[in-house]
């Protein structure tokens, strides 16, 4: 999909993260990863990893709109944020 934004205009795109510290986080986020599949509104989900901060999980769901009130796991954080630009390579 492809989302052009200008700085100023109103979207309904929205990027959720939650952010996962712990090891056994990951199964959890990895979890409720293939839930977000079914969950109206829900644009596409990824669950990201860093070989420099290898307990570190982070999910990003993007949105149609505000998502939904999310199960966030015990010790994880999340934050919601719009779209104001974006590009993708075609």
């Amino acid at each position: 999909m492809y989302f052009p934004h200008r700085t100023g205009v109103a979207t309904n795109i929205q990027v959720h993260y939650i952010e996962g510290r712990e090891t056994a986080h990951r199964a959890q986020l990895a979890a409720l990863l293939s839930r977000l599949r079914q969950m109206p509104g829900c644009l596409r989900a990824d669950l990201l990893s860093s070989p420099q901060q290898p307990a570190l999980s982070l999910l990003e769901s993007r949105w149609n709109g505000a998502p939904p009130t999310l199960e966030v796991p015990p010790g994880c954080k999340s934050w919601a944020f719009v779209v104001e630009e974006s590009w993708q390579a075609t």
